[in-house]
């Protein structure tokens, strides 16, 4: 079988390369890298475009599934072989997916920005209590009640304390993130997709603003040596929203909610982004949403 290739990330190398399958999925397929270890992330076409990612032009009827965790794979001239599915896959074509979140200028001062970002938030906790969600939105502002469950109120308290040392450009204090690295259940835990939101929210707010770039820059080096405690898949997001490179979904939200959009188009960009995994979209609308007001005043 020979495919083409749609999209390819910022982090996925332009020369040649060998990985082992690391992990196999329905629409998703990921390849520990020989040199350095991180991961390079195979995707169906429906699929999110990812700062690791090569987003394939796959036949509606195509599954990962079949792709033998461990199998040696090769990247030569270009084109990457698997032999599991005697797959050729053909990089040369490929449009580079990077996103430029301090580019965004996001500006909560500006009501149609304030009024964006109220309408994803309110959108939000209405699909958390609908799936009835591990961690709510609500409950992370501090705006009320702190929840008496583990997970959800260890979330509420590590999530506050971040905030606070945010807005006050404390590092030392920024160690709240410990408690949110593995938190919770699922393939990407809730609290390292809240902490990757949190961290491109932050890019958000950067252009032109020395100190706050040096902020986030610093904090996201701490997030990424203290990624060790969470799994490959979690650490390599984090990896990259510490760099401002996220998901062109979480990445198109933003850009949504940074211009002011309003109405039927906000929701469904925002719908697109919470609509992954079973909650881990969520999560990370919940962080990027929290890092948007992070240095703001409280718009509630």
């Amino acid at each position: 079988m020979y495919l083409s290739t749609l999209t390819i990330g910022y982090a996925v190398p332009t020369t040649d390369f060998d990985a082992t399958v690391h992990s196999v999925f329905q629409s998703a397929a990921n390849l520990g890298l020989a040199k350095g270890g991180k991961l390079l992330t195979l995707v169906a076409p429906n699929e999110a475009d990812l700062p690791q990612g090569i987003r394939l032009e796959t036949p509606a009827d195509f599954s990962f599934v079949g792709i033998q965790v461990g199998e040696h794979v090769t990247c030569r001239t270009g084109l990457l072989r698997l032999k599991s599915l005697l797959l050729t896959i053909d990089l040369h074509q490929a449009r580079l997916w990077k996103c430029d979140l301090p580019a965004l200028k996001t500006e909560l001062t500006d009501p149609a920005v304030e009024s964006a970002w109220k309408a994803v938030w309110q959108a939000l906790n209405r699909r958390q209590s609908i799936a009835e969600a591990e961690i709510f939105a609500d409950d992370l502002l501090g705006s009320g009640r702190i929840p008496h469950m583990s997970v959800p109120q260890k979330a509420a308290e590590a999530m506050q304390a971040l905030l606070q040392s945010t807005r006050k450009f404390d590092l030392t204090a920024a160690s709240a993130a410990r408690e949110l690295i593995g938190l919770g259940s699922g393939l990407t835990p809730a609290g390292d997709d809240l902490l990757a939101g949190y961290l491109a929210g932050l890019w958000c707010l950067t252009d032109g603003k020395p100190e706050r770039r040096e902020f986030v820059s610093g904090l996201g080096r701490k997030i990424v040596r203290l990624s060790r405690r969470t799994n490959d898949i979690s650490r390599t997001y984090l990896y990259h929203a510490a760099r401002g490179q996220v998901s062109s979904r979480l990445a198109a939200l933003a850009e949504a909610i940074s211009r002011g959009e309003s109405g039927e188009l906000l929701l469904a960009v925002a719908e697109n982004a919470m609509r992954v995994g079973h909650t881990s979209g969520m999560d990370a609308v919940t962080g990027l949403l929290l890092g948007m007001v992070a240095w703001s005043e409280p718009i509630f």
